[in-house]
């Protein structure tokens, strides 16, 4: 079975990611991720990105974390990618949080346009440090850029695992929603961002996530 399920239907195209496991992001279920947005985008749908209950995603795979080498590193370019690609994403992108979000996956809930979290206690968290290793230099300009100042240095450089409320007070979710309720919520909110003026949208949140945008390509491209 895939780990990755894309369906399309009335202008929305909802992904969801279900390994049966932690769904870490191998660079194989990145690179499905990638291609599922650019069938998206190539439908004109907004996307709503989802993982399985009680897990949304626990980041990279740790194995190749741990190992390092080509293997990780392709892995990790996968995920600058897709980084890149939902900040161009041509369309609302709304991601349901389904339960824990750790390390790339935290990463995903700063770049979308909204974010939805399960209540519960399910943990978020930039856990980089605490497994000994340096954040990324294109992680740290979307940190900057998108978590509440006050919970910066908390988040990125003390690894401090947050519950669902502080999540929000962080900045990496919107609101909360009982697990029960969570994708039919998220359902009507990337409806109701798809009416809006689609022009406006992407005029407006191309000058909203510029310098990050510009920060971010000028750190790949360095790095690459």
């Amino acid at each position: 079975m895939s780990a990755l399920t894309l369906n399309i239907a009335e202008g929305i195209a909802e992904i969801t990611l279900d390994d049966g496991k932690a769904n870490a992001l191998s660079q194989t279920l990145l690179e499905a991720l990638l291609k599922a947005l650019e069938e998206a985008a190539a439908a004109d749908c907004a996307v709503l990105i989802s993982g399985r209950r009680g897990i949304f995603s626990g980041g990279y795979d740790r194995k190749l974390i741990d190992a390092g080498g080509p293997a990780c590193d392709a892995m990790r370019a996968a995920g600058d990618r897709l980084s890149v690609a939902m900040l161009n994403y041509p369309a609302p992108l709304v991601i349901a949080s389904t339960g824990h979000a750790m390390a790339k996956a935290a990463f995903m809930l700063l770049l979308a346009d909204y974010r939805l979290g399960a209540e519960g206690p399910f943990k978020v968290g930039l856990n980089e440090v605490a497994i000994g290793m340096t954040m990324p230099a294109a992680a740290m300009p979307q940190a900057r850029a998108r978590l509440n100042p006050a919970w910066l240095s908390r988040c990125a450089l003390q690894s401090e695992t947050l519950d669902a409320q502080q999540a929000v007070q962080a900045g990496f979710y919107d609101e909360l929603v009982s697990p029960d309720q969570l994708l039919d919520r998220a359902r009507d909110k990337v409806r109701s961002l798809a009416k809006l003026d689609r022009r406006a949208y992407l005029e407006t949140r191309r000058l909203l996530s510029q310098p990050l945008r510009t920060e971010l390509e000028t750190v790949i491209g360095r790095t690459s």
